[in-house]
C-alpha cells in the first residue's frame, strides 16, 4: 500500500497539469476554439439548450485526447473549459446585464456591504448515477424516444429541442469512448510492459458508457468518465454517489466470477479516488461518496464493499474524496469502530451523517419515505434525494444579524448610507424591547423575501444561462416531462436559504434587552453613539455587553430561546415561498 501511495503521488499527482496530446488525435485547443464559434453562429437561431448540445459533441468528436498507459482509468480530452466560459463568460454575463440587471445588481450590491451572498446556485445536484448503469447511456436515449413518442402531437417545441438535446451529447459520449478504446488499442504496441492495462482500458471503453457496465471496473470507468462530462458541460457533480450501495453488485460479481480479487479492487479504488484528489489537488470542498445508511425499504446498506472501501481509503492518505457515513439504528456496532479508528489515526475526511432526523426533515418537506432513506449529502452535507432533486442548496446566504443593524437605523446600512430596509422608527424612541425585536423581524422578512423573489427571477433565466441536457437525462423525471433541469425537470425542486451570523444576531438583541430596557444602564441613543465610534472612549460598555449579557451557546435558557424564536421565524418564511421551478 505504502508503495502504490508513493507511485500515484509521484507519477499521477500531477495528471491534470502536465498532459501531452497526440497531434495526430484532434483539433488543438485553438482549432476547436474557432469550430466552437463557428458552431455556435450557424446554430444561432436554435435554442441554448440545441446550441450546447452541439458544441459539447463537437469537443467531444474532435477534440485531442490521451491516455496514460500507468493509469487505469481514462479521461484526458483537450476542451480548455470552453463549455464553461461560455455559461459562465457569455450567458450569465447576458442574463446580469439583461433581462435580471436589476436583481444582479442587487446581489453585487448585497455581497459589497456584507448583507448576503446569492445569485443563481446551479451547482448542487446529484446525477442519477443507478438509472446510467441500469441501461447505460444507449438505454437512457431509448427512455428519451420513449417519453419523446408518448408525448405524441401535443410535444412542445421546447420539449422537442431537449430530447434533441439529450440524444446528441449522450451520442458523443458514447463516440469519445470509442475514441479512448481505439487510442488504447493503437499503444499497446508502443507500451508493451502496459499492455494488460491497455488492453482492459480499450474493452472497458467499448463497453461503457453505451451499456450498462458488467464488471467492477467498467462501473468506476462509467462514473468517472460522466463525472468529468457533466463538469465539463458546466456543473459540479456534488455528490459522487452511494459507494458501497451503488457499486456493490458489480465488485459481489466480478469476485464470484473469479475475475478479481480483493486486494485488486483496493488498488482499483484508490486509482479511482485518487483522480478525484489529483483533479481538486485538495483546493476544492472534496468530492462527496456516501457509504452505510439504508436503502429505500429501510435495510442496512452496509455491506463488504465497505470495509473493502474504507481498507483503500486508509491506504491513500489524501484529504480528497470526502467520505460520508451514513448511521441509523440497524447500522453495525463494526461501523461505528471503524471510523472512529480511522478519525483517531488523523483521517478527518469524514462527515458523519445521522439518518434519523435527516430522512425526518425530508419527508417533513414532503419527499416519500422511500425516497427520503436513499438522501445523499450534496455538497457539504445538505440531504437530498439521489436521482430526484435539483437540490440548489447555496442560492442565498443571508446574514441574519444585518436586520439588527438596520433596526437600529432605520433600514439604513451605515456603512454604504444606502437606505436598503424598509422605515422602522427611531429606535431611541422604542420604550420596550419588543419593539425592537419587532422592527428586527420587519427588516429580517423584507431582506429574505426580496432576496428569494430575486433569486426567483434568476432561476426563470437558468434555461437560457445554463441549459443542462447530460446531467438532465439521467433525472426520470426530466425525460418523462421533457423538461431541463432548470425549467423545473426533476422530481423535487428545492431552493437552499442559509442563515448566517444566528449568534450574532441573538446575542446582539439580547444585550439591547438586557442593558437598555432592563438593567437600564445604557440608553439606546449611548450605545448608538458608541457604535457610531467603534467604542472610542468606551471600553467600558464595551466590556459590559461583551462579558456580562448572555450568549447563546453557553447553555443560557433565555439566549437559547431567543436563537430559537430568531431560527423558527426564519425557517417559517423560507417554508412559505414557492420557487420559480415549483419547488420548495
Amino acid at each position: 500500500e505504502g508503495d502504490l501511495r508513493a507511485w500515484l503521488f509521484s507519477i499521477l499527482y500531477r495528471q491534470f497539469l502536465d498532459v501531452e496530446y497526440a497531434p495526430e488525435t484532434g483539433l488543438t485547443l485553438a482549432e476547436l476554439k474557432r469550430e466552437v464559434g463557428a458552431c455556435l453562429r450557424d446554430h444561432a437561431h436554435e435554442p441554448r439548450v440545441l446550441r450546447k448540445a452541439r458544441v459539447f459533441a463537437l469537443i467531444l468528436t474532435r477534440g485531442q485526447i490521451a491516455i496514460d498507459p500507468r493509469d487505469w482509468f481514462v479521461d484526458k480530452l483537450n476542451h480548455g473549459h470552453l463549455l464553461r466560459k461560455l455559461v459562465n463568460d457569455a450567458w450569465r454575463e447576458e442574463a446580469a446585464a439583461g433581462p435580471i440587471a436589476t436583481e444582479a445588481s442587487w446581489f453585487e450590491n448585497s455581497f459589497r456591504i456584507g448583507l448576503a451572498k446569492s445569485g443563481l446556485d446551479t451547482g448542487h445536484i446529484s446525477p442519477g448515477w443507478e438509472r446510467m448503469f441500469a441501461g447505460g447511456l444507449a438505454g437512457l436515449i431509448e427512455e428519451a424516444a420513449r417519453e419523446r413518442a408518448a408525448l405524441g402531437d401535443g410535444i412542445t417545441a421546447e420539449q422537442a429541442a431537449f430530447y434533441d438535446a439529450v440524444e446528441i451529447v449522450y451520442r458523443a459520449a458514447i463516440a469519445l469512448a470509442g475514441r479512448f478504446a481505439a487510442l488504447a488499442r493503437q499503444m499497446i504496441g508502443d507500451y508493451p510492459e502496459h499492455a494488460e492495462r491497455l488492453r482492459a482500458i480499450a474493452e472497458t471503453c467499448e463497453r461503457v458508457p453505451a451499456c450498462s457496465p458488467q464488471t467492477f471496473h467498467q462501473a468506476l470507468q462509467f462514473h468517472w468518465l460522466m463525472h468529468e462530462l457533466v463538469e465539463l458541460e458546466g456543473e459540479l457533480v456534488r455528490s459522487a454517489g452511494h459507494f458501497d450501495r451503488v457499486f456493490y453488485p458489480y465488485y459481489r460479481a466480478d469476485l464470484d466470477a473469479g475475475r478479481l480479487t480483493r486486494e485488486q479492487a483496493i488498488e482499483l479504488i484508490q486509482f479511482f479516488w485518487f483522480k478525484h484528489f489529483a483533479r481538486t489537488r485538495g483546493k476544492d470542498n472534496g468530492k462527496n461518496f456516501v457509504l452505510g445508511g439504508q436503502d429505500g425499504l429501510g435495510r442496512d446498506a452496509t455491506n463488504e464493499l465497505t470495509w473493502v472501501a474504507l481498507d483503500a481509503y486508509e491506504g491513500l492518505h489524501t484529504p480528497d474524496p470526502k467520505l460520508s457515513v451514513r448511521y441509523f439504528p440497524g447500522s453495525p456496532d463494526r461501523l461505528y469502530t471503524r471510523v472512529a479508528d480511522l478519525i483517531r489515526q488523523g483521517y478527518n475526511a469524514f462527515v458523519l451523517m445521522n439518518d434519523e432526523p435527516a430522512i425526518e426533515a425530508l419527508v417533513q418537506r414532503g419527499k416519500t419515505i422511500e425516497d427520503a432513506r436513499l438522501y445523499l449529502p450534496i455538497g457539504c452535507y445538505e440531504p437530498a434525494v439521489d436521482g430526484k432533486e435539483a437540490g440548489c442548496t447555496m442560492n442565498l446566504t443571508l446574514n441574519l444579524a444585518k436586520a439588527v443593524e438596520y433596526a437600529l437605523h432605520d433600514g439604513m446600512d451605515v456603512l454604504s448610507g444606502q437606505q436598503i430596509g424598509p422605515h422602522t422608527g427611531d429606535p431611541c424612541a422604542f420604550t420596550t424591547y419588543e419593539q425592537i425585536r419587532d422592527a428586527y423581524f420587519t427588516q429580517l422578512d423584507f431582506l429574505l423575501t426580496r432576496s428569494v423573489n430575486y433569486i426567483a427571477a434568476h432561476e426563470r433565466q437558468w434555461p437560457n444561462i445554463n441549459p443542462s441536457p447530460l446531467i438532465a437525462g439521467t433525472i426520470a423525471d426530466c425525460l418523462a416531462r421533457g423538461k431541463d433541469i432548470g425549467q423545473g425537470g426533476p422530481h423535487y425542486n428545492s431552493v437552499g436559504c442559509v442563515g448566517a451570523g444566528l449568534a450574532n444576531a441573538a446575542d446582539s438583541l439580547l444585550a439591547l434587552k438586557k442593558a437598555v430596557y432592563e438593567e437600564r444602564r445604557y440608553t439606546m441613543a449611548d450605545i448608538l453613539a458608541a457604535l457610531d465610534r467603534d467604542f472610542e472612549g468606551g471600553e467600558a460598555m464595551r466590556q459590559y455587553l461583551i462579558n456580562r449579557t448572555p450568549k447563546w451557546g453557553n447553555g443560557h435558557a433565555e439566549a437559547d430561546a431567543l436563537a430559537k424564536e430568531i431560527a423558527d421565524h426564519y425557517c417559517a418564511l423560507v417554508h412559505s415561498f414557492t420557487n420559480a421551478r415549483g419547488g420548495a
